[in-house]
């Protein structure tokens, strides 16, 4: 009896300790494409936002140099790079409603940590630097509800509800949003309806109160701040779809990239090309990084590149690993693009110089 009492405690204690062994050391998952942010830094240099393992990390493009400056514990709120001084700002989740707010060099060397307790942290968040006398801003969304920050962060001195009521629609929900700076605030909605899906943006002036809504999407895209305009980014693989529903064919010319201006909400460049539809996978994949417009061909394995007021300025380029690579800048003075591959499940840099 004393024998089977010993084994069982025995075997209790086994148990705890590999449990909290496996606490004290989680294994990391595969890295996606489509879950990693590339924030540009410098010509050779990008912070890779990996939000499927919670890292965050510098790379140096030439050197392949990698620094990790996130704490993979805390979920990762925002990045974003001040140029002067130069910065890297890293926000994480901290305890209850608290963030916690890191200070970068370019290179990774740890500046200032403190942490900001808000009355509400919300669902998700963007940081907005401090400009001339105004203090640094914390733009918190909690579903519908927006609410601007400001020191000492026990109140928001501005709030704006984005729900929308359509009758034409089961539901309208907030999908994503950019906030740079006050007034701008662009919201992408997510419309859903029997047998239909729609997306569209609102870009709402918080300061006049006014509202312009953008409707003209096809499917879904990505919206990113670029400077004072609002890039719209589409990609998309062809498939079956009911015949009452609109999405892209392969018979027409897409608009995968469109430039809006923020104060005017007009629609000042745009991006149009024709994908083939062939085999599994067809369709095309558009990046945008520090003004540069990536466009991938998903079955011919090709990209072409553009500034982000449209011009072309590499067309037809190879893909490396046949389309598995991320694009991540293309250096001109060096004439060389550089891809993140996952492939072995960490980080890898290729580099591709490209073709006349």
């Amino acid at each position: 009896m004393v024998k089977r009492i010993f084994v069982i405690f025995a075997m209790t204690i086994g148990l705890m300790v590999s449990a909290d062994q496996s606490y004290a050391r989680p294994t990391e998952l595969p890295p996606s494409n489509d879950r990693t942010d590339v924030v540009y830094v410098s010509e050779n240099v990008v912070t890779l936002v990996d939000y499927i393992n919670n890292k965050a990390d510098i790379v140096d493009l030439q050197t392949k140099i990698t620094t990790n400056i996130s704490d993979g514990s805390n979920t990762i709120l925002d990045v974003k790079v001040i140029k002067n001084p130069q910065k890297i700002v890293l926000l994480q989740k901290g305890n209850g409603n608290k963030i916690s707010k890191t200070v970068f060099s370019f290179n990774g060397n740890l500046i200032s940590k403190t942490e900001i307790a808000l009355e509400n942290a919300g669902d998700k968040i963007r940081w907005v630097a401090p400009t001339g006398t105004t203090n640094e801003r914390i733009m918190v969304q909690s579903n519908n509800s927006f609410s601007l920050y400001q020191y000492p962060w026990t109140k928001p001195s501005v709030s704006y509800n984005a729900k929308i009521v359509d009758m034409g629609y089961e539901s309208v929900s907030v999908m994503d949003w950019e906030f740079e700076g006050y007034p701008n605030l662009a919201i992408k909605y997510h419309a859903q309806g029997i047998m239909r899906d729609d997306y569209f943006v609102k870009m709402v002036n918080l300061y006049s109160k006014n509202e312009t809504s953008l409707k003209d999407f096809n499917s879904d895209f990505l919206i990113k701040t670029s400077g004072n305009y609002l890039a719209a980014l589409s990609s998309y693989t062809y498939q079956a779809i009911p015949g009452n529903v609109i999405r892209p064919s392969a018979n027409d010319s897409q608009k995968v990239f469109r430039l809006i201006n923020k104060s005017t909400t007009k629609e000042t460049a745009s991006i149009k090309e024709v994908f083939k539809q062939d085999g599994d996978i067809s369709g095309w994949k558009t990046e945008l990084i520090n003004g540069q417009v990536f466009v991938g061909d998903l079955l011919e394995h090709t990209w072409s590149l553009f500034s982000q007021e449209g011009a072309i300025l590499l067309n037809k380029q190879d893909w490396p690993k046949n389309g598995a690579t991320k694009f991540l800048y293309y250096n001109l003075k060096s004439q060389t693009a550089y891809f993140l591959d996952y492939s072995s499940g960490e980080i890898s840099i290729m580099e591709k110089p490209s073709k006349k």
